[in-house]
């Protein structure tokens, strides 16, 4: 979902009447045309009835006129907040994302900042959700992406981006690769590789709930080394499917996991502009994972 299909769609909605819409937004009606129609085929359904002269929202059009406007205005304030620092300043900014956590959408909003704010200093630093929140609360990140903890400290602030369900992952050539799915008695089986992660969490609760004994004999420090011990088959991951060549995922039946990844911060601690920008702008966004 790009920002200027939500702009076409605004002013569409605002003048009903595609021609002006068109004029207003200074494109082609054909171009206005076209990425309204493809907003539609992301949204899953039309948003305006065209009746000869007359144009209409449709219902789904009427539910995300409220939504969409939220969504420019919040990205057109974080440009408008980025763009009034000065281009000779240092804007620096500290974030965590989780070693687990892949998604095309971070890559879209640090361009759309780093264009915008010309000072932009970024510092990416990698980890587990556990060691990325640590390091939030001792005050040396800004920001995080992680997965949403169970146990969430207090004056942890979040707001949900999207949610990765988790997998067994094999490498290609693996017995299980030309399957789609297992049994949680046969992920039971693998020799598997342990991590710090909810989703391995979660795996254990529910594979002592059932008296399944994994058999984890492997450790990796992060999602990196996890992949590296995968691709040289010496064990099978439990993970979010990193959708990469030579990889394959394959859901497990009694082990349906997943969690939410979400953009976090503390709350009561006064965030820089660049922080700032970086929330709003993300706010903005439609988030998809690696693989979707």
């Amino acid at each position: 979902m790009e920002m200027h299909q939500i702009r076409y769609f605004l002013t569409a909605a605002r003048l009903l009447n595609f021609t002006r819409a068109a004029e207003e937004c200074r494109v082609a009606q054909p171009s206005l045309t076209r990425a309204i129609q493809k907003l539609e085929d992301e949204l899953g359904g039309p948003l305006f009835r065209r009746e000869r002269a007359r144009t209409h929202l449709t219902e789904l059009g009427r539910l995300m006129l409220p939504h969409l406007t939220r969504t420019y205005e919040a990205a057109e304030a974080a440009k408008t907040l980025a763009r009034g620092f000065g281009k000779g300043q240092v804007a620096p900014l500290n974030l965590g994302v989780c070693a687990l956590v892949g998604s095309a959408t971070l890559d879209a909003v640090l361009g759309d900042l780093a264009q915008a704010m010309p000072g932009l200093q970024l510092n990416v630093v990698g980890g587990t959700s556990r060691e990325l929140i640590a390091q939030a609360l001792a005050g040396t990140l800004d920001l995080m992406i992680v997965e949403a903890p169970a146990d969430a400290p207090e004056r942890f602030e979040a707001w949900r981006l999207f949610s990765h369900d988790y997998r067994m992952v094999v490498r290609s050539g693996h017995i299980h690769a030309g399957r789609n799915r297992v049994t949680l008695a046969e992920l039971a089986g693998e020799p598997l590789i342990d991590h710090d992660c909810e989703g391995v969490a979660a795996l254990r609760a529910r594979a002592e709930i059932v008296g399944l004994d994994l058999g984890f004999r492997h450790m990796a420090r992060d999602g990196m080394q996890l992949r590296r011990l995968i691709a040289a088959g010496l064990g099978t991951g439990f993970m979010p499917d990193p959708g990469e060549p030579g990889m394959h995922g394959l859901s497990v039946e009694g082990a349906e996991i997943s969690a939410d990844v979400v953009l976090a911060g503390i709350s009561g601690r006064r965030r820089s502009l660049a922080a700032d920008s970086f929330v709003r702008a993300s706010r903005a966004r439609a988030w998809t994972n690696a693989a979707g």
